[in-house]
């Protein structure tokens, strides 16, 4: 037992990425090398892997996700906010595309045929886990990506399923077709005046590995 309870508010990026991802899936669910077993033991050492507190951690690190705020030039909105204002302008100003589900992290929303989620979380640990289905986009803080670059140039089902969005550097890893994602894009373009642009290193490996041709169309 530890002498006081440690808040998911207090840790940092990783370790909320981290106890976010276990909380979700479980131990032994994630990826193999997904996290590493001393940060495992570290979360576990501060009780924050404890059953009875899963429901209360969670709601803790959907907060902490949520109030991420995102500062671009005169405008300063936090990732909670900006998906209120785009589940908003889907229900209100987009006559083609339904909301299937709104929460505060999680939208779901049809376009025609095709389904599409995004989510709000604190990191992307364990994003392979998420591939093969529907589109997803995840909407987190990316801050060290170049692993994350790699396992997405050497899965194909991964890149066109997922697509991870750090919204304070407007950097976007994947390439998901999906229509709904194209409406967030111009959503940021129109109501905030900024451009979501492909990772450079994430185009640079597609390029270099001839999965995408600059000379093509």
């Amino acid at each position: 037992m530890v002498d006081h309870l440690v808040s998911a508010t207090m840790l940092s990026q990783a370790q909320a990425a981290t106890l976010e991802a276990l909380l979700e899936e479980g131990v032994g669910v994630l990826p193999a090398g997904a996290v590493t077993g001393a940060l495992v033991e570290e979360l576990r050492a501060d009780g924050l892997l404890e059953p009875a507190r899963r429901d209360a951690l969670l709601a803790e690190l959907e907060a902490r996700a949520l109030a991420r705020p995102l500062e671009w030039a005169a405008v300063t909105i936090t990732q909670g906010e900006l998906l209120a204002a785009f589940t908003s302008h889907c229900a209100e100003e987009l006559d083609d595309v339904e909301v299937v589900a709104a929460a505060p992290a999680e939208l779901v929303v049809r376009w025609r045929d095709e389904t599409s989620t995004f989510l709000v979380r604190n990191g992307v640990v364990g994003v392979e886990r998420r591939a093969g289905g529907a589109p997803q986009m995840v909407i987190a803080e990316l801050s060290d990506a170049d692993d994350l670059v790699q396992a997405y140039l050497a899965d194909a089902s991964l890149r066109g399923s997922v697509a991870v969005c750090d919204l304070a550097r407007l950097e976007r890893i994947g390439a998901v077709r999906s229509s709904a994602f194209v409406y967030f894009e111009w959503f940021l373009r129109d109501a905030y005046g900024v451009k979501l642009l492909p990772s450079a290193a994430f185009t640079a490996g597609l390029i270099d590995r001839g999965i995408l041709s600059l000379g093509m169309g």
